[in-house]
């Protein structure tokens, strides 16, 4: 995955939005307004894996394992094992 920066072209609402977020001194850029944007939902998709893997546990779902165990089940669905 590669960090290089790409242009993206917001519709013509998102744009005025977040020039209006700069404008009230709430960002320093647009970048940094959608950024802000991305990394909150980022975190919010994260939160409800969470929040469903909590739940499952809860619910009696999880699966006693060891860190070695783990690590030898994820190596082989990815072909890692030798």
């Amino acid at each position: 995955m590669s960090n290089t920066a790409r242009p993206i072209q917001l519709p013509q609402d998102l744009q005025a939005f977040a020039e209006e977020r700069v404008r009230a001194g709430e960002s320093a850029s647009v970048d940094d307004v959608v950024r802000g944007a991305l990394q909150e939902k980022k975190l919010a998709v994260l939160q409800r894996a969470l929040d469903e893997g909590i739940a499952e546990l809860d619910a009696g779902l999880g699966v006693e394992t060891t860190p070695d165990d783990l690590m030898a089940e994820i190596s082989a669905e990815l072909g890692l094992d030798s």
